[in-house]
């Protein structure tokens, strides 16, 4: 099997445009609305070098390996040494070159296609198997798998969801490991690679299998099944940040450690010797806030006044990033815009992150009164989730809040047979329903933030077909206390549901399985349909558009 790494820098990119532009359209002029970006800025930001040549008035750039060559007032390009067109072209405005969002996208699938099509044999890497590191990585591949089926029911959704059956699946990787057939990973940024890959340079059986192994699952096995549970494997930079995150609050002289039995179970799996082992002892300083190792991420956040004094237009383009770094932009803008009509959050393309990000950043700011937040898990009787289950629910009565501003009124487990003939959820799978035992059902109410800014306007928030993990959980929120009307397509299904972290025995991987099964109110599984908007996007026109459209028309 033979995987090429992701480039991270790049693809976040990517997320960031793919949502916000008018794409489809290929009328000239460009759309008003349509922003256009420095060209130099964007490419430095990525880490890369920007050349201008006013000889034959072209600008070449160098970033993650790869090389662009742009043209002024033409829409002619290379990228990687291949030709291509852009829509629109770049323009230079009083000395600075600017480049279009639709055609950025363009360029970066076009660099990032044509960089991947020419591997570059001097930085592949292949993990090869000894027969005593294959039986090593047989006995953890199969504790997973185990554990996997135990507590969660994401085999009969994989099946209708990403139409494959997840046994035939397994088995195929079986057989692989057993054949002891190599994995080829081609590496294009090393200090990326090396800053998401644990790697052991012991030629002892443990650690070839550790390689070996985290390759596979994080390169060949876990990529299709991402979209799912978040079944995935913690690579280096994840685990150092959520290890960070939980001895801070550990030691955080306010936080009631005592009574939290959840973060207790997170650090046992964190902390577990061969895990410790797997990814190195990690050096925490105490002192330091908690978010202090999530990213900050220079243009994460853009504001745009779409109609001056009227509407007003927010976009988040990841939650897995510094909050407080973040509100520099956020604060300021949603002061500024507390008088107009309306405000569009956008969250296509934001594939998730930190769950508190937009309930503390962004509704505590927009809410004047307390709202009520409601969450229904339904979960196996595996010992891992029942286990987490019943500790969540013990923590969070005793703690009574595990936030400040977030109250707890109502938190219990009940049999999930007798709570879905109770509410009338006659679209629950049957094949789900017979792998799940239980249902957590809670309740907490949330309060304005001290420095809200008492918006009165209406408020829209964009999802898509990408919008995953944390933004759906905040278009959740939206859609249960009508803080937002929410408009574009179907989420994707990736929720952020409670889930468990298991610590491989030998490898010291640690791997993470969502065991909460969320549903609609008719029991529809969201991990396969995705949450709905309250209003679909008009034909031919995308979230965006609509929402334009719609106040245009003076409908909202």
């Amino acid at each position: 099997m033979r995987k090429k790494t992701p480039f991270l820098a790049l693809l976040l990119a990517l997320t960031m445009l793919v949502s916000f532009s008018a794409l489809a359209d290929t009328a000239q002029p460009p759309p008003e609305e349509m922003e256009s970006i420095p060209v130099r800025e964007f490419f430095e930001d990525l880490g890369g070098i920007v050349v201008w040549s006013s000889e034959d008035r072209s600008i070449s750039v160098a970033v993650d390996g790869g090389t662009v060559i742009l043209f002024a007032g033409q829409t002619s390009a290379y990228t990687n040494d291949v030709a291509m067109s852009l829509q629109y072209g770049v323009n230079l405005q009083q000395g600075r070159a600017f480049i279009y969002e639709s055609d950025i996208m363009l360029l970066l699938i076009s660099f990032l296609e044509t960089l991947l099509d020419e591997p570059d044999t001097e930085n592949t890497i292949t993990f090869y198997l000894t027969e005593e590191a294959r039986d090593i990585v047989l006995y953890d591949f199969d504790y997973m798998i185990r554990a996997i089926l135990e507590n969660s029911p994401w085999d009969s959704v994989i099946y209708r969801a990403l139409e494959f059956d997840f046994d035939e699946y397994v088995a195929l990787f079986k057989d692989f490991i057993e054949a002891m057939e190599p994995v080829e990973l081609v590496i294009y940024d090393e200090i990326m690679f090396n800053a998401l890959v644990p790697s052991h340079d012991g030629d002892d059986a443990r650690s070839i299998a550790a390689n070996y192994l985290f390759a596979m699952l994080a390169f060949e096995f876990a990529p299709p099944l991402n979209s799912i549970g978040h079944l995935s494997p913690r690579t280096l930079d994840m685990y150092t940040a959520l290890l960070s995150g939980f001895l801070r609050q550990y030691h955080d002289e306010t936080f009631d450690s005592e009574n939290n039995l959840l973060l207790a179970l997170l650090l046992d799996t964190y902390l577990h010797p061969s895990a410790v082992w797997f990814y190195g002892e990690v050096e925490v300083d105490l002192e330091a806030g908690i978010l202090d190792d999530l990213p900050n991420i220079p243009g994460n956040i853009v504001t745009e006044i779409l109609v001056p004094d009227e509407v007003a237009f927010l976009r988040i383009n990841t939650f897995w990033a510094n909050p407080e770094y973040d509100d520099l932009v956020i604060l300021p803008f949603l002061q500024e815009i507390q008088d107009f009509d309306h405000l569009i959050l956008d969250l296509r393309g934001n594939l998730g992150g930190l769950a508190v990000y937009f309930d503390e950043f962004i509704l505590r700011r927009l809410i004047s009164e307390p709202v009520e937040i409601s969450t229904r898990e339904f979960f196996s009787g595996g010992d891992k989730a029942n286990e987490l289950m019943e500790v969540s629910v013990q923590t969070l009565l005793q703690m009574e809040s595990v936030f400040d501003w977030s109250e707890l009124l109502y938190a219990e487990i009940l049999p999930a047979s007798e709570f879905i003939a109770e509410h009338g959820m006659l679209q629950f799978n049957q094949d789900d329903l017979a792998r799940l035992d239980y249902v957590m059902i809670s309740r907490s109410a949330i309060s304005p933030a001290d420095d809200s800014i008492n918006f009165d306007g209406k408020v829209w928030l964009l999802v898509d077909g990408m919008s995953m993990s944390a933004s759906v959980l905040a278009a959740e929120v939206a859609l249960e206390t009508g803080f937002a009307t929410v408009v574009g397509e179907n989420t994707s299904g990736v929720m952020g549901s409670s889930h468990i972290y298991i610590a491989l025995p030998n490898t010291g991987i640690i791997w993470r399985i969502d065991v909460g099964y969320r549903t609609d109110p008719l029991g529809n599984s969201l991990e396969v349909y995705g949450l709905a908007p309250q209003i679909r996007n008009i034909e031919n026109m995308n979230a965006l558009e609509t929402v334009l459209s719609l106040i245009a028309e003076g409908e909202y």
